[in-house]
């Protein structure tokens, strides 16, 4: 058992650095991106203390200051996640840099074998208990925090497998600590479910991070800014609010803004989302919002193509026609047109068609 336990440390600890390196070389690094970068490093270094019995002194300490961003510093990774790295503000951070500083001087206390306790690290440790396992429930409840039936499933599955994987993580290393503490045994099964628990956490962490670059946050309870207030036309029934969504679409070109979402959009036009997002798929048949927007960005990206000598690089075109990086503007491109923008772009060239995004686009929309 004692093998088996130093595998998946050591497995672990590997995953925690890989894992470390990745949102490093990681370019559109997002807030959550961060702190995960400082809980793979400091987790690392975490899994790693309990097997320098034979390190200098020096090292031991410097492993247990750098492994005390764990629990506290994924508390900021769950805040960035559901709620926006805005959410993350100074306060919060010192809140967890209190924690790391309690964990420090707990693990370097046990530097010291020959070390008697002292009523200040009785106190230590008893803080440390609270606040750990305050951060660890809000970690676990930011998911759920202002939940709503206008989510989209993907969102709700996305929180609920968060809460399950994390919940069950921290459920299971507690009953193991628990068992092992009464039969001292299972100390060894201890650190490896520890280790086990750990991976599980960074690979499914990188898969939430995937998700929320590709979905972002959801604003279905964010309040409106004043300009987008002021800007707000009221349209009460349907076929007026069509209208204003149709002028903003082809008059304004909303649909050229990259970060545009229809909780945005609902208030400019004086509308709520849910309203908005039932007309777009019951009144104009479309899939939902995300597609709406798609059809206008080809469009747009179809003309600028099918002009010669015009917007040679395709990046350019795709940030010019509202897409905010070049896969998601090949995938709808494809999706919608049958071919590339390169392809489509030397087809029109070759064939002199300097106007041959209207006739076919115009149609496609009414698909």
């Amino acid at each position: 058992m004692q093998g088996w336990a130093a595998t998946m440390t050591a497995l672990a600890v590997v995953t925690a650095l890989l894992s470390l390196l990745a949102l490093l070389l990681r370019k559109d690094k997002q807030d959550a991106d961060i702190w995960f970068a400082v809980v793979s490093g400091s987790l690392a270094m975490s899994l790693v203390s309990p097997w320098m019995g034979s390190a200098p002194g020096w090292a031991k300490w410097a492993v247990a200051i750098g492994g005390s961003s764990t629990c506290n510093g994924f508390w900021l990774v769950s805040r960035a996640l559901f709620r926006g790295g805005r959410c993350v503000q100074l306060r919060h951070v010192g809140m967890a840099v209190g924690v790391a500083l309690l964990i420090a001087i707990h693990r370097g206390n046990s530097v010291q074998a020959e070390a008697s306790p002292t009523t200040l690290l009785i106190v230590n440790d008893a803080l440390l208990t609270l606040m750990s396992t305050s951060l660890l429930a809000l970690s676990f409840l930011e998911p759920l925090r202002g939940w709503s039936g206008q989510w989209t499933l993907s969102e709700r599955r996305f929180r609920l497998a968060f809460v399950v994987m994390y919940g069950g993580s921290i459920l299971s290393t507690t009953l193991t600590g628990a068992l092992a503490d009464a039969f001292p045994a299972l100390q060894p099964l201890r650190g490896g479910v520890v280790a086990l628990c750990a991976s599980s956490m960074i690979v499914f962490t990188h898969f939430a991070l995937r998700y929320r670059h590709r979905n972002p946050l959801p604003a279905v309870n964010r309040k409106s800014s004043p300009s987008a207030q002021a800007n707000a036309t009221p349209c009460e029934d349907d076929a007026r609010l069509i209208a204003c969504l149709q002028h903003q679409l082809d008059v304004l070109q909303v649909y050229r803004e990259a970060d545009l979402r229809v909780a945005g959009l609902a208030a400019r036009l004086g509308t709520a989302e849910h309203r908005l997002s039932k007309l777009i798929t019951q009144q104009m048949g479309e899939k939902n919002f995300n597609q709406l927007l798609n059809r206008y960005r080809v469009a747009h990206a179809c003309k600028l193509l099918a002009v010669r000598d015009a917007h040679e690089n395709i990046l350019q075109v795709s940030a010019e026609s509202g897409f905010a990086s070049l896969g998601p503007f090949n995938r709808a491109f494809k999706s919608l047109m049958g071919c590339t923008p390169s392809a489509y772009r030397a087809r029109c060239l070759e064939d002199g068609l300097r106007d041959c995004a209207g006739g076919e686009f115009s149609q496609l929309r009414l698909d």
